[in-house]
């Protein structure tokens, strides 16, 4: 019993850190033949002093330059332009630093965040994954680790799913493209692998 009261204070903090990452994502896969994925995710900044949030690309993917981030508590959008992981290390918002060489994701806020606030900012990406994301012998194959507490995956308009590899609630959207839901409680990522045809 005694074990159970010493792992009570690292159990609430390992919740705690879960719960405060309470925000999903979404993939919308556009046309296998383009390699190509919308996404939309939200995030929280509270570090005082910080100017500017970003959204890491992963290692394999490339993002169009048109992303856009939005400010949620004003709808206002954020100056949105693409940074070199050297320059956001630089910033020292995060504790961890990222490849140098990287490409990141960077919105401007219109001031910076002040003792007590956050902001609640949107971000909307299209991510060119060649490896994740193709198509084979007829059918789309989408791969890709998910780590968010809730997570969206919708097919292109016309596509069925044949498989999933990871336990999903399958729905319909409101222009009928199917539409998985995947939820993460643990604290590690979902794998998953994704199989469609055309209907």
């Amino acid at each position: 019993m005694k074990w159970l009261l010493l792992l009570a204070p690292a159990l609430a903090f390992a919740q705690f850190h879960r719960a405060a990452q309470d925000r999903e994502i979404r993939y919308w896969l556009l046309e296998p033949a383009t390699h190509q994925f919308r996404i939309s995710h939200d995030f929280t900044v509270t570090r005082v002093g910080q100017k500017s949030v970003h959204s890491f690309v992963r290692q394999g993917s490339t993002v169009a330059p048109d992303s856009r981030m939005f400010d949620l508590d004003t709808g206002e959008p954020l100056r949105t332009h693409l940074a070199s992981g050297k320059e956001v290390n630089a910033l020292g918002y995060y504790p961890e630093p990222t490849d140098p060489d990287s490409v990141v994701v960077q919105g401007d806020l219109p001031k910076a965040v002040g003792e007590g606030e956050s902001v609640r900012i949107r971000v909307e990406e299209t991510y060119t994954d060649p490896v994740g994301y193709q198509a084979a012998s007829g059918e789309l194959v989408w791969t890709r680790t998910l780590g968010r507490p809730l997570n969206f995956v919708t097919l292109p308009e016309g596509w069925m799913l044949t498989s999933v590899n990871t336990p999903a609630s399958i729905a319909l959207d409101g222009q009928g493209r199917v539409t998985l839901r995947f939820t993460n409680t643990r604290n590690d990522e979902l794998a998953v692998t994704i199989r469609a045809r055309k209907r």
